[in-house]
């Protein structure tokens, strides 16, 4: 826990600031090194504090840190508007003993620490003055020397002695490349092995200069009995050093090999750690060499956990890795019967304590951005969250945050494979630091299955026309925020619940939470689907998407089984038998089954029926039924192409003209996605297909005619309308008797048939005056005259009318399912629609890329 408390003149500008600060646990962890862990801190303070110019100087402090005691002197200044932090500081240890400071070191200082014996002295101090932001660093210096030292804890069988340290860091200005590292010696002793070398270093970014050695053996097992291993279970092997190292990088880079003094062995051998919650680390062996041209990693043998890996390699340039701006070069190789990645996916257990988060830490993606590497590596099998991933081969140049990817193949679960190549960028910022990572991959496949990605398992509860369902998917499906890269697509066959989709090419984008599909076309259920568009999950609560489709030389019962949308737009297709093309604009909102919602779908498009047979119709049966004519129940379509569009969850159909045998038709309407039908069918039927028993055909339309104030005489042509509601499989129907031959109503016409039935009505009025005129003849001039005058001026008044009022329902009619479908932008949005599908041919043949 975290308690202080603090008092002063707030109200001023200038007041001493009193504090007292106890930390129960403090833990620092900067660049993956632990540097206090679970660490007891307390610390009173007075503190001048320069409101106006944002600066706190130290006046009285006193800090300790477990059992080490700091002294603190100096002032900070933080300006506002800036990020600069100004510096004038001195610290140091006022006469501590090496115990003191072995207690800060993490997993010192137990419980029993007052007990444990330890001599020897130090000195420590230093200073830090200038400026720190993120480009420059103040001037610092460090002095730490340990001289005789020894430690023993009475718990433990060994001790550890013969410490010494002299060491001295120093940048004396605020360029990093003028730090100097100077260890001239240091040396300790556990059990019977002792460990010794020095170690300098100057101009560490333009020009990393290294004299060092290391020389010795480390025992982990005696280290164990030497050092209190909270929370390990086990340690054991040795490590063994003896190497040299006097050379400047700019001898190697220009090959100055007989001026550089780089020799030596490295190794490592039975070690072993096991600590709680954590998978068992054993490397066996590890042995390399030291020449002035490389290291060369002669051989890498462990075992991970359930894991086993095997390496070789060399780095050509050691010296960069004492740089912050130079690059290492070199080559791996690595090889694995079986590496399990879950075991190494899990967080790192939180210890409790208070972590400052004023310290920026270096990204820890920093070491990869110096590396320059070829490498080429093969996974036998690879366990990843759910996946049995096997004959995974990678190989490729990897640089600074780029890899350049010459091949990889892999197989999942046994039967499913992938292979590519490509470029990747900023990788590991990603990978670390959770940056947007970018790049251009080909992917290749002759085989894969999506089922084993799905979160359920594929459903077996087969739809009406008998083809499984797709399972549902557990939640929406997110497209990464920070990637930007682009797929080029190559498969040869995908399994998909339970059907197939072959030869499937195409490029996919992902950027910024949008998947853009480009040309994507792929062989299914005997045709072939076209898609372009994306799929957006930029708001993850409601994912969208906007799609252009085409499917070509597509069965109409297979597309009705296979595919949710065409299930939904036209439930009529699974009565029809034959092949389509259809070309449709679609977008909407998609629901948690990553199904669309059908509530927002907007789409609009052509349907082209290269042939349709309708089987079991029964709006058409029941048309059949009223005409008496048999074989409008087992009608087709032929070389239509239709304009449908859907809104508020409503299918239109734009009338179209067809002929089922010898009856011409014209038929349009539409149909809700969750709601009734309202088409309507006007047909020509000839006199002579109409059936002559009670009731049914001729004798019931004439009838119907007569209701309605026409005689349909002897006409060659019945002109009748059907109103179809209802629903595909219970229908209701209305009809209506426009006429014969031409022979109109004149309370009302048929909408959509204007100019025919005017015409007809005209022939037919003037066809009566001629008989009457006729007949006229034959009694006198007189009388015909005055007769043709009569019937000549009934003629053009009701000619008249059936115009007015025809022209009036057409217009009102328009106007409405205008209205309906297209709003207020009428027309031009549907040009619009219709420019771009016509535009539309994934199916074209793609032109390869240079």
């Amino acid at each position: 826990g975290l308690n202080h408390t603090g008092s002063g003149e707030f109200t001023s500008t200038l007041y001493d600031l009193v504090m007292k600060t106890a930390i129960e646990k403090l833990s620092i962890n900067y660049g993956g090194v632990q540097y206090l862990s679970n660490a007891q801190a307390d610390w009173k303070s007075t503190l001048g504090a320069d409101m106006a110019n944002m600066k706190f100087t130290f006046k009285e402090n006193d800090l300790k840190v477990n059992d080490l005691k700091l002294l603190l002197d100096g002032w900070v200044q933080m300006p506002e508007n800036s990020e600069d932090i100004r510096m004038d500081l001195k610290f140091g240890t006022p006469a501590n003993t090496f115990k003191s400071l072995l207690s800060i070191i993490p997993g010192a200082y137990t419980k029993d620490y007052n007990d444990v014996q330890a001599n020897g002295t130090v000195q420590f101090e230093g200073f830090a003055k200038g400026t720190y932001n993120e480009k420059t660093y103040p001037a610092f210096k460090l002095d730490f020397k340990v001289g005789n030292a020894d430690f023993k804890y009475p718990s433990l069988p060994l001790g550890v002695s013969n410490i010494n340290v002299d060491a001295s860091i120093a940048l004396p200005s605020s360029r990093l490349n003028d730090l100097t590292v100077n260890i001239p010696k240091f040396s300790l002793k556990i059990g019977s092995n002792p460990l010794e070398g020095y170690f300098n270093l100057k101009t560490p970014e333009s020009n990393p200069t290294v004299d060092m050695k290391l020389n010795g053996t480390l025992n982990l097992g005696e280290l164990s009995k030497a050092f209190p291993m909270e929370g390990v279970q086990e340690l054991a092997g040795i490590i063994k050093a003896n190497m040299t190292v006097k050379a400047a990088m700019s001898q190697i880079d220009q090959a100055k090999y007989d001026e550089v003094n780089m020799a030596g062995t490295f190794g490592m051998s039975g070690i072993t750690y096991k600590s709680a919650g954590t998978p068992t680390v054993k490397i066996n062996s590890l042995a390399t060499s030291i020449t002035p041209q490389r290291v060369d990693i002669q051989t890498f043998d462990a075992k991970l956990g359930n894991s086993d890996l095997r390496a070789s390699g060399s780095i050509d340039n050691l010296l960069a890795y004492f740089s912050t701006t130079k690059t290492m070069r070199g080559n791996l190789n690595f090889a694995s019967t079986y590496f399990d990645a879950n075991e190494w996916m899990e967080p790192a257990p939180a210890d409790g304590g208070v972590v400052p988060n004023d310290v920026e830490e270096p990204a820890a993606s920093a070491v990869f951005d110096r590396w320059d590497f070829i490498v080429d590596g093969k996974i036998g099998k690879l366990k990843y969250d759910t996946y049995d991933i096997s004959n995974l081969t990678a190989a490729g140049h990897f640089t600074p945050n780029k890899m350049d990817i010459s091949n990889f193949g892999l197989k999942f679960g046994g039967t499913s494979d992938l292979s590519g190549s490509g470029q990747i960028l900023n990788a590991w910022n990603y990978l670390f630091d959770n940056q947007t990572v970018a790049g251009v991959i080909d992917l290749n496949s002759k085989y894969f299955d999506l089922n084993q990605f799905m979160a359920e398992p594929v459903a077996v509860t087969a739809t009406k026309g008998g083809t499984p369902a797709p399972p549902p998917a557990e939640a929406v499906i997110p497209v990464p925020e920070n990637m930007d890269m682009t797929i080029n697509a190559n498969f040869a066959k995908i399994k998909y619940t339970t059907y197939d989709l072959n030869n499937l090419t195409g490029q996919i984008i992902v950027k910024n939470s949008v998947a853009k599909l480009k040309d994507c076309t792929a062989d299914v259920i005997g045709g072939q689907i076209g898609l372009t568009g994306d799929y957006n999950t930029q708001n993850l609560a409601k994912p969208t998407f906007n799609m252009d489709m085409a499917l070509q030389n597509m069965g109409f019962r297979e597309a009705f089984q296979t595919f949710a949308t065409v299930k939904a737009l036209a439930p009529v297709a699974q009565l029809i038998d034959g092949k389509f093309n259809t070309k449709l604009s679609l977008s909407g909102g998609l629901g948690k089954d990553m199904m669309p919602d059908f509530n927002t779908l907007s789409a609009a498009g052509f349907l082209e029926t290269i042939s349709a047979v309708f089987n079991n119709f029964k709006p058409m049966n029941a048309i059949a039924d009223k005409l008496n004519i048999g074989a409008l129940k087992q009608f087709s379509l032929k070389n239509t192409k239709n304009w449908f569009e859907v809104k508020d969850g409503k299918v239109t159909v734009k009338p179209f003209n067809t002929t089922v045998g010898d009856i011409a038709m014209q038929i349009g309407g539409s149909h809700g996605l969750k709601s009734d039908m309202e088409y309507q069918v006007l047909t020509k039927v000839p006199r002579k297909s109409l059936g002559s028993a009670a009731n049914t055909g001729i004798d019931f339309l004439s009838k119907e005619a007569s209701k309605v104030g026409v005689n349909l005489g002897q006409g060659e042509f019945i002109n009748v309308r059907f109103d179809l509601t209802g629903t595909l499989f219970n229908p209701k129907m209305g009809m209506k008797v426009l006429g014969s031959d031409g022979q109109s109503t004149i309370k009302e016409e048929a909408a959509g048939a204007v100019t025919a039935v005017i015409d007809k009505a005209k022939d037919s009025l003037t066809n009566m005056a001629n008989r009457e005129i006729d007949k006229a003849k034959q009694k006198a001039q007189e009388a015909a005259d005055k007769a043709t005058d009569s019937l000549k001026r009934l003629a053009d008044k009701k000619l008249q009318e059936a115009t007015d009022k025809a022209t009036k329902e057409a217009k009102d009619k328009i106007g409405e399912k205008a209205g309906e479908v297209l709003g207020d932008q009428g027309q031009k949005k549907v040009d619009e629609v219709k420019d771009k599908l016509n535009n539309f041919d994934p199916f074209k043949k793609k032109k390869k890329n240079n």
